[in-house]
């Protein structure tokens, strides 16, 4: 009965999920991967005065009105993501590959017959994966905090009987009704005191509702690996005309997509004198589905025959987002010299219900310059309040403390890219660089990410082949709970990608 008026008033808590937080949010609405077409990665995305490319065409709809006839295009890319993780001083590298099929597309594009002042009309449609979510990430160090604080911290303030079984009652029935009836923090006490990370104060008090930890005091070697996979994509239908051959104007509806997984496994070991559990084995399965809308705004004029300048709105990202989460921990612990393993799998699938996620629109300024048949040089750069990034308002308390985090830690964040390209008969020679800031006001959790890119191009005609490569680098810290355990990882993350793309003039 105890169990049952606690719970009661804690209804409203248990449809919500501590994985919905800032850093997933920021994972979905994070807008600083290169992506696309070859020759725009090649040019490290500096597109936004030029146009003329389908990827350029995702990002200033006018770019679909500079193509001089019907066009469609796809890319296929490897990409070779590196993670050198630090933890309590102790190196550790560990890497992912992938192939992908990163773009395809067409655009048509129908010329007046007669002196209108519209000159061209387009229409495109455009698939990018916008971000691969392909990783696998390792901090292993020897720590003076153990995993159990983050159950202590999670289980104080709910009596035993929370967390013991009853008559009939499996521990999946009670995780169960936990979720369904309390929420995560109920979820998570449940797993440390039936795997025996933490024991009651009093066990023998039905009261009691604080928690000591079971691994001891001092040293404990942790393992923390996060594999990651899925994509985030974007489908562009566009609209564009050319106006008395000078100005161009274009409009993007955009249909988004996230399909994501991440297990996170930890691990942990001590020799503690004080210690009744050895080691613990913590894992996590996030699944996530969500899909959004966003529309773009652009243009592009001619000044003069070489100088061009663009300019582009991208609205807001309206998301909405699935998430799923499967739990399982396992300990080994001492009891009268015996040697026992424990594995707690409540084999229950946790769903919670959908929300909402608005990420930051942004604006994008740019300029080029076209050497005639030669090359061009090409610049743009675009800002993006992170601030605005928001959550569902007034549904959960987790939410609202999300939104006011994200008010005061996120930031502004502008971004460089340079490109330029020279042409030598058939062949492109072309190269670029991008700066991007930090989301975050504290750079240490979110650094600055550097990229640079190469590229070549070979046209025959009507068909054109790209090939590039970029690179790009960014170091980030991680708090691996988000309470009771407040130690961070630092990860410097490393990606080359190779891209191909084989274009169709028709």
């Amino acid at each position: 009965m105890k169990r049952i008026l606690y719970t009661s008033a804690l209804v409203l808590g248990a449809l919500f999920c501590d994985a919905q937080s800032v850093t997933d949010g920021l994972l979905y609405g994070q807008q600083d991967d290169l992506y696309g077409t070859a020759r725009y990665r090649a040019l490290s995305g500096a597109f936004g005065a030029l146009g003329g490319d389908l990827s350029a065409m995702s990002q200033n709809p006018a770019g679909s009105a500079i193509f001089s006839n019907h066009y469609a295009s796809f890319s296929i890319g490897y990409n070779d993501k590196q993670n050198r993780g630090s933890y309590f001083g102790t190196v550790t590298d560990s890497d992912e590959q992938d192939l992908n099929f990163g773009q395809f597309g067409g655009v048509l594009v129908f010329k007046s017959i007669d002196e209108s002042l519209l000159t061209k009309f387009s229409i495109g449609l455009n698939y990018d994966n916008t971000r691969n979510y392909d990783n696998n990430s390792i901090l292993r160090g020897v720590a003076d905090t153990s995993i159990s604080q983050y159950f202590i911290n999670n289980a104080n303030g709910f009596t035993i009987d929370n967390f013991e079984t009853q008559r009939g009652e499996s521990v999946s029935d009670l995780y169960r009704f936990l979720g369904e009836q309390v929420g995560f923090d109920a979820q998570q006490g449940l797993l440390g005191f039936q795997a025996f990370v933490i024991n009651p104060v009093d066990p023998t008090d039905p009261n009691n509702a604080s928690y000591t930890s079971a691994t001891g005091t001092g040293n404990f070697t942790q393992i923390s690996s996060l594999s990651s996979a899925g994509s985030q994509s974007k489908t562009s239908f566009n609209v564009a005309g050319q106006f008395a051959n000078r100005w161009s104007i274009g409009l993007n509806l955009n249909g988004h997509f996230i399909d994501y997984t991440r297990l996170d496994r930890f691990t942990e070991a001590n020799s503690n004198v004080d210690a009744s559990t050895r080691q613990v084995d913590f894992e996590n399965l996030l699944d996530v589905n969500g899909s959004g809308f966003s529309f773009q705004i652009g243009a592009i004029g001619n000044i003069t025959e070489s100088l061009r300048v663009g300019a582009t709105y991208e609205s807001p990202t309206w998301y909405d987002i699935e998430e799923t989460l499967l739990q399982e921990i396992s300990t080994t612990r001492v009891e009268n010299g015996q040697s026992i393993f424990e594995d707690v799998r409540p084999d229950v699938l946790n769903v919670y219900l959908p929300y909402n996620l608005r990420t930051p629109g942004s604006v994008t300024g740019s300029i080029a310059y076209v050497f005639g048949t030669k090359g061009l040089l090409s610049l743009d750069y675009s800002s993006r309040d992170y601030s605005n990034l928001e959550f569902e308002n007034g549904v959960s308390n987790n939410f609202d403390q999300n939104n006011a985090f994200i008010s005061q830690n996120l930031q502004r964040a502008n971004t460089l890219r340079i490109g330029g390209e020279y042409r030598i008969e058939r062949f492109t020679l072309r190269g670029g660089f991008r700066q991007v800031d930090s989301p975050y006001q504290d750079k240490t959790i979110i650094g600055d990410l550097t990229g640079y890119s190469a590229g070549l191009g070979y046209n025959w005609g009507n068909t054109v082949l790209d090939i590039s490569y970029d690179y790009a680098q960014r170091d980030s810290s991680e708090q691996l709970f988000s309470g009771g355990v407040t130690n961070r990882g630092f990860l410097q993350t490393t990606q080359h990608n190779v891209v191909a793309t084989l274009g169709f003039n028709f």
